[in-house]
């Protein structure tokens, strides 16, 4: 069927678009793959499978959530180059986040690649809740801090590294949406 296919398609620039991400997050270095990422075009590829090829269903709800997922993969692009643009720095608790945010990408570009988004959902969703709790000892700790400077540039990378989480997450809902029906 050529709706499936089309859908095939979009899945693939999906999952190259995750790698490339998680490439220059992985490296701390933003690869020519990254700068390649084009969500407008994206966005663009899905109205045009809604519009040509009228899906039903399973095909409708996986066209939406695409159409949904690309704005937060644009915030997780916007997070990974300030992260590593800004971060000159040593702290532990940023390689930390850094670390979850990482994981968490990588395990939803395994699921994307496997199609089993409903064993990775759980996991995803611990590493979520981790970014939350290091982000908020990472607060505590910066209360102690007495540069001002320092205070706001690491909690300012902090902040997109826990988005990073965030945002894969929500990604995640959106496609066991996508696969079951589920509400969001």
């Amino acid at each position: 069927m050529l709706i499936e296919k089309k859908l095939n398609e979009l899945n693939e620039k999906f999952y190259l678009y995750v790698s490339a991400i998680e490439e220059s997050l992985q490296k701390k270095d933003l690869t020519d793959e990254f700068f390649l990422i084009d969500l407008k075009e994206f966005d663009n590829e899905i109205i045009k499978v809604l519009a040509l090829y009228h899906p039903q269903g399973e095909f409708l709800r996986l066209a939406v959530a695409y159409l949904k997922i690309t704005s937060f993969l644009a915030k997780i692009k916007k997070s990974v180059k300030a992260f590593i643009k800004k971060y000159n720095f040593e702290n532990e608790k940023i390689d930390a986040l850094y670390q979850n945010a990482l994981s968490s990408i990588t395990t939803l570009k395994l699921s994307i690649k496997s199609d089993n988004i409903e064993d990775a959902y759980s996991t995803i969703i611990s590493y979520e809740k981790i970014a939350d709790e290091i982000y908020k000892e990472l607060v505590l700790q910066m209360k102690e801090e007495e540069n001002i400077d320092m205070i706001l540039k690491t909690l300012n990378i902090a902040k997109k590294l826990e988005r990073i989480s965030d945002s894969v997450k929500t990604i995640a809902k959106y496609m066991l949406f996508a696969k079951e029906g589920i509400d969001i």
